[in-house]
């Protein structure tokens, strides 16, 4: 039966092709005719539309050189405007008015001077609005004036230090547009009218009055590129749209509808005929090829749930066997503390070891997690030079004493933009596999180079990126193994390694918008690249000496788990001389409205009701300048890369993380309630 399905399915499918061929035998050159007028309508339509867009391109780049003159660096005298003003309408006679208007809308020159009674505000304001949001040169929309004529804008941003200064405009007539449907050569029984993007009437060769009205009281159309109108006389036509480039503008071109429905006629009796002996045949390979499908999709869901299956099984292995490791320290620690409590210096050594099980925990935490990030979360900027020479010691402990290490990153590196932990975590797993590969002792060097374009090292990167390259000396990969180095799971250690750490580098690298390479020769050691994305943030100033993050006198935790609440009380017991706890958003709420003494609150995100979140922007609305810090062991909003708008502090934390985003967090209030609205200086 496996093998008669398939066949049956197979000798129904090329059964429809053969009637489908009769069929178009017959229409052939039918269609032949339909498909020439078609082909006429696009090309008239095309034709003009790339007219329309050449000389609408050329007045924008003329405007956008005088927008670049020298003349218009601001404060723009109105007897130098005046006078320029002047020349430029000697040269372009197109150009009616022109005027420079600041970031609102407001025209503050204007060629001829306006009215002193009218309104100076622009009149389209949606294509000012949009050149002030872009920076970009554009063409605007047609808008009926003060005086009740029509006419369109085209602006460009006068833009020095690649600041926005105001914007120029030039206001020009649709009669250029209408000039140029007539020039087009169109038989008598076409129409063409042309669109901006609220859909209002440019042009038409049939009502230039209209200029500016809405395009339905010249023709009602309906399609997308290519499809029918009716015109107000009650003519139907046939019609081709083209958009232009860089405008909402479009073109469209039609024939009357009774000149292609003598082809279409001859057409409907052979697509009749052929429509009911496919319609079967169709209905019944459907029908086959259905039940086919689904059999097949049984087949590769059943495979696919036993590769995920076996992927987890090995995945939950490994982290049960780590975190049962850290809580064998955590419970010895418990029954040591327990049996010698007076014994100060046991107790001391206990909590030491079970500080370092919380770093071990964390880390395991923070690598689970890189497996199935979807963003860069946690992303911010990183100068390599400074950021290694931190972690050198800790990197050193990556490899042993055997292995000498070199970091060479020159101090004209570029930042990059990426999550500083999960940079950590890739550089140990890298290094601790050029240590397994170097048993008998070796190099490993750290270097770094700016790369101008990265598509030179990836074809699926382009732009600025860093090279950070990790090589060593060691045994290298074997070339069949090479292609797989960053598959889960994929190890070629004796030991029976986990083979998650590449898996981990890849994960991040990608995570953070780049890639990550390697390149090895057997027996002479290995290379793994890391192409990370040039931040875009200039290097932050050197100070001399960083002071001390200093914590509020008052605050509030807020967190529905107990246990976790009263850890961070504890925390910050003795250094906080007065803490407020809240199980949740609407508890805290309650207190903060009770003591608005409260400096700054630290809020769990993963509670029921209102969220760390929503917490957050309640306490906003209430009180812009209170600093909120949040904490999470994990959150899929912020996995999903989600902009929170506030400081996240990874749980578990030590103060100095608590403190470091406390002064995060006030440095941001203190900066958004200092923004200064700058305005743009005129002469009269």
């Amino acid at each position: 039966m496996n093998k008669t399905r398939p066949a049956l399915l197979l000798i129904t499918a090329s059964l429809i092709p053969v009637i489908i061929l009769a069929a178009l035998m017959g229409r052939f050159f039918i269609k032949e005719q339909q498909a020439a007028l078609d082909d006429d309508i696009r090309g008239r339509a095309a034709t003009l539309a790339a007219t329309l867009q050449r000389e609408l391109k050329s007045q924008i780049q003329l405007l956008s050189i005088v927008a670049d003159s020298p003349r218009l660096d601001p404060p723009i005298p109105r007897a130098a405007f005046a006078e320029t003003a002047r020349r430029l309408r000697d040269r372009v006679p197109e150009w009616e008015q022109i005027r420079i208007s600041n970031e609102k809308g407001e025209v503050v020159l204007s060629f001829p001077p306006l009215d002193p009674s009218a309104d100076t505000r622009v009149v389209d304001m949606e294509s000012h609005d949009a050149l002030v949001r872009t920076g970009v040169a554009l063409v605007g929309n047609i808008a009926i004036g003060p005086k009740g004529q029509a006419a369109f804008a085209l602006r460009a941003p006068i833009q020095r230090n690649d600041r926005l200064k105001a914007v120029l405009s030039v206001v020009i007539r649709p009669t250029i547009v209408t000039k140029l449907l007539y020039a087009n050569g169109l038989p008598g029984s076409w129409s063409a009218w042309i669109v901006d993007g609220r859909d209002r009437l440019v042009a038409s060769t049939g009502a230039p009055a209209l200029a500016g009205n809405p395009a339905s009281e010249f023709a009602t159309f309906s399609g997308q590129d290519f499809g029918a109108a009716t015109l107000k006389d009650g003519m139907e036509l046939r019609v081709a749209e083209v958009a232009l480039a860089d405008t909402p503008w479009r073109v469209r071109v039609g024939l009357p509808v009774s000149d292609y429905e003598r082809l279409a006629r001859r057409a409907t009796i052979l697509l009749v005929t052929a429509s009911c002996f496919t319609l079967l045949l169709s209905g019944s390979a459907v029908f086959l090829f259905y039940r086919e499908l689904r059999a097949r999709n049984r087949e590769w869901e059943s495979m696919a749930n036993w590769q995920r299956m076996d992927a987890l099984g090995k995945l939950t292995g490994q982290a049960a066997h780590d975190f049962n490791n850290l809580l064998m320290v955590f419970q010895s620690g418990v029954e040591g503390i327990k049996r010698r409590r007076n014994d100060e210096q046991r107790v001391t050594q206990l909590l030491a070891h079970m500080s370092d099980g919380v770093a071990r925990g964390k880390a395991i935490t923070q690598r689970l997690l890189s497996f199935s990030r979807r963003s860069n979360q946690g992303a911010s900027q990183v100068e390599l030079d400074v950021r290694l020479a931190e972690l050198s010691p800790l990197l050193r402990q990556a490899v042993n004493d055997t292995i000498l290490m070199e970091i060479r990153v020159p101090e004209d590196t570029w930042p990059v933009h990426v999550d500083p932990a999960g940079l950590e975590i890739a550089l140990i797993n890298i290094l601790t596999n050029a240590r397994e590969a170097m048993t008998g002792g070796g190099k490993v060097t750290i270097s770094a180079r700016n790369v101008l374009d990265a598509a030179t090292e990836d074809s699926g990167l382009e732009g600025p990126f860093v090279a950070l390259t990790i090589s060593d000396t060691g045994t290298g990969v074997a070339p069949e193994n090479l292609a797989r180095v960053f598959e889960p799971f994929f190890s070629t250690k004796k030991d029976g390694g986990s083979g998650l750490g590449l898996t981990q580098v890849h994960s991040f690298a990608t995570g953070s918008g780049g890639a990550v390479k390697v390149a090895s020769l057997a027996g002479h050691g290995s290379a793994f690249t890391l192409l990370l994305p040039r931040s875009s943030e200039p290097r932050a100033v050197r100070e001399d000496s960083a002071s001390s993050a200093n914590l509020p006198r008052t605050i509030m935790i807020v967190d529905d788990t107990p246990a976790s609440l009263e850890s961070v009380r504890l925390a910050l017991d003795g250094i906080v001389p007065t803490i407020f706890v809240a199980a949740g958003g609407a508890e805290a709420i309650e207190i903060l409205d009770r003591h608005p003494e409260i400096e700054a609150i630290v809020s769990d995100i993963m509670m029921p009701g209102m969220s760390g979140i929503e917490l957050a922007e309640e306490i906003r609305r209430r009180n812009a300048s209170l600093p909120v810090v949040l904490m999470t062991g994990y959150s899929d909003r912020l996995e999903a890369g989600k902009e929170v708008g506030r400081p996240v502090v990874p749980k578990p934390f030590k103060v100095e993380d608590l403190a470091a985003c406390l002064d995060k967090a006030k440095t941001s209030v203190a900066f958004s309630a200092n923004v200064v609205r700058l305005e743009i200086p005129t002469k009269g």
